[in-house]
């Protein structure tokens, strides 16, 4: 059994991964073979943003809609559910100081 200090990457990402398809603890540590205890400390330091989420990584760049813009779309998403990805740009698009293009809108769309 392996601690949470000896996992690695890979380790730590199928630890993510298989209690985000709702795995249980106990599962989870006899897939990844490591204690419950390492599952739920790497289960809860992604969950409150300590270990990065490689999924979003950046070039360095500044991200185009932030997380109050993620909070406006959601909410553009849920007033419409059947918008395409060119009206809920629009809708971002409205009030807006900087604009988003359709690409930045269907990233943040599908990855919430």
């Amino acid at each position: 059994m392996q601690k949470r200090s000896d996992l690695s990457d890979v380790q730590k990402g199928m630890i993510i991964g298989f209690r985000a398809k709702g795995g249980s603890i106990s599962e989870t540590a006899n897939f990844v073979n490591c204690s419950r205890a390492a599952v739920v400390k790497v289960y809860r330091a992604w969950q409150y943003g300590t270990i990065q989420n490689q999924r979003r990584g950046t070039c360095g760049a500044p991200r185009a809609v932030d997380d109050r813009g993620e909070r406006r779309l959601r909410r553009c998403v849920r007033a419409n559910r059947c918008a395409t990805v060119e009206q809920l740009t629009a809708q971002m698009n409205q009030r807006a100081t900087k604009s988003v293009s359709s690409s930045s809108v269907l990233a943040d769309h599908v990855h919430p």
